[in-house]
């Protein structure tokens, strides 16, 4: 009797979990899919399992299906295909990713709770294909948790390859992980990672430069908070535009208050000559309540670019309507980057002394810096006013200490020039030395000629001659070079050296009287009176008026 009464409570408890067992079973088959990827050319790449995770079209997959894809869709137990729109989450080192399918009115699983432990009963919902529909018990072998709120767990139960990514529940039908492969084929284990890690994969700006999102080509899901996502899209860069225009279209339903949306999304329609397109995104942002000094500042800063690159413009684009616009902007919120954008604009309409007293009023502010000097500098030169030139320039070197960083290089080439100007050939010569040991990697023939004039002026020949045997190194096809090289040679009494530099110098240019003239000198040093006046005679042909007076002599 009391056998029949055990078995009877067993049957009872069987029953009953069978019960359940089907009730979760239904939804779990509802929130599978099929997952299938594309690379770039439209070729298919995998096939994967998958499931929904919430009612937002949240799916849980494998990673290495995704890699390399292009494009992907997700199939579920009717055969319904949904594009993949965006990745919001992924990690290669654990082999999962989450993305986002076109599915609004899904069946999600649950995440459950708490982790497994071990030696509990859990369930491997078998994939789409398995018709049969009977999910695999298991038992939890081992848990490994990381991060604190994850776990790796081992399951004694080998299983076939197809259930790669499929749904790991306990006896609720709640979702505990994601099933992985081993690595051995003839392992007789399977194992596990954590729903709820992959569900908690988000991403962040830096995710823009990471190669497990950059492998990936489909587009990305961007962050859930704003200056985040900003950040996420001037990384993502702008080659490919079509793709930028779509990460500031989502910014923009996100954050449809904010001005960054609409001012990246206009500022690239205007670098695409779209400016109608443009002029309504900037107006989009004030009729959403964005920013209107943010939006200001940004139309204005395009009509001026727009203006400056030549491109046709629409008539109304006018530096008076861009000046009109920032000086908006600068009322409501004095910004020193409203004033810096004031003197550009003042600067393309020639008035110097206007551009120059808003380029020195932004070194009054945390703006401050060694480039407003720099452009005040620039006014005053245009305006013939070397003394003024030079002291805006001292005050832009003075804003960096030795020893000098590279953005220093920029003020010492400008004053180098102005110091020129003004016969202080040393001091150019400093100035060019300083420029040199920060711009080493990027001088060219012309800077190592142009030093070497400023030592030929205050006689410091033994580096002008290194100067111009630099500047043939660098540009061995330019006479020029070659004829100063023979010059200073010449002055050395390297007669040989300045002989063949000279010669260099015609062999590249026939008609150059300055190298015939050099090469006649030369040669009559030497005493050889008939070749050099030879040469002397080619050159004083050719125009040559100080070799016509040599012959006369």
């Amino acid at each position: 009797m009391i056998r029949k009464i055990i078995l009877s409570l067993a049957t009872l408890c069987f029953v009953l979990s069978a019960s359940a067992q089907n009730k979760w079973m239904k939804k779990a088959r509802k929130a599978q899919l099929n997952l299938v990827t594309y690379d770039a050319q439209g070729q298919l790449l995998r096939s994967t399992n998958g499931f929904l995770i919430d009612e937002e079209g949240t799916v849980l997959t494998d990673y290495s299906s995704f890699r390399g894809a292009a494009r992907a869709v997700a199939i579920d137990e009717k055969g319904n295909e949904y594009p993949i729109l965006t990745i919001c989450g992924a990690s290669s080192l654990y082999d999962v990713i989450k993305v986002r399918a076109e599915i609004r009115k899904g069946t999600p699983l649950t995440l459950a709770p708490t982790l497994a432990q071990k030696g509990q009963q859990v369930y491997v919902v078998p994939y789409l294909s398995n018709k049969s529909g009977v999910p695999t018990a298991a038992l939890v072998e081992d848990v490994k948790t990381f991060n604190e709120l994850y776990a790796y767990y081992t399951l004694s139960v080998p299983l076939a390859e197809k259930s790669a990514s499929c749904p790991v529940v306990n006896e609720d039908g709640e979702v505990l992980g994601l099933v992985q492969m081993p690595a051995k084929t003839d392992e007789q284990k399977s194992y596990a990672i954590s729903a709820a890690f992959v569900n908690d994969l988000k991403v962040t700006a830096l995710s823009a430069s990471a190669d497990d999102y950059r492998e990936v080509l489909i587009r990305k899901e961007l962050p859930s908070e704003s200056s985040q996502a900003t950040s996420f899209i001037y990384l993502t860069g702008t080659r490919d535009t079509a793709l930028y225009l779509a990460y500031v279209a989502d910014y923009i339903a996100h954050f449809p208050a904010e001005a960054n949306g609409y001012t990246m999304q206009a500022e690239m329609l205007s670098a695409q000559h779209n400016y109608f397109q443009a002029e309504a995104s900037w107006e989009a942002g004030r009729k959403a309540g964005a920013n209107v000094s943010e939006l200001n500042y940004s139309q204005s800063r395009s009509i001026l670019a727009a203006i400056q690159s030549g491109s046709a413009v629409p008539e109304s684009w006018t530096l008076e309507q861009a000046l009109a616009l920032v000086q908006q902007a600068e009322a409501a919120d004095p910004q020193p980057i409203y004033t810096a954008l004031q003197g550009h604009i003042y600067y393309a309409q020639k008035d110097y002394d206007a551009a120059a007293s808003k380029f020195l009023a932004v070194n009054n502010t945390p703006l401050r810096s060694a480039e407003h000097f720099l452009y005040a500098a620039q006014c005053r030169q245009i305006q013939g006013d070397t003394l003024q030139t030079l002291a805006l320039q001292d005050s832009a070197v003075a804003c960096f200490t030795k020893p000098y960083p590279t953005d220093a290089a920029p003020a010492l080439l400008m004053r180098s020039t102005t110091l020129l100007s003004l016969g202080r050939y040393r001091d150019a010569v400093k100035d060019l030395n300083e420029y040199e040991h920060l711009m080493s990697k990027s001088l060219n023939a012309n800077f190592y000629y142009k030093r070497y004039q400023a030592e030929m002026r205050c006689r410091m020949f033994q580096q002008a001659l290194s100067d111009m045997e630099t500047a043939t190194r660098m540009e061995p096809q330019e006479p020029l070079y070659f004829a100063e090289l023979a010059a200073i040679n010449y002055r050395f009494n390297q007669l040989d050296e300045a002989i063949l530099a000279a010669q260099q110098a015609i062999a590249l240019d026939d008609t150059f009287a300055d190298a015939h003239r050099i090469l006649g000198i030369c040669l009559r040093a030497q005493n050889k009176g008939t070749e050099a006046r030879a040469a002397l005679q080619r050159a004083a042909d050719l125009g040559d008026e100080i070799a016509k007076n040599l012959l006369s002599q």
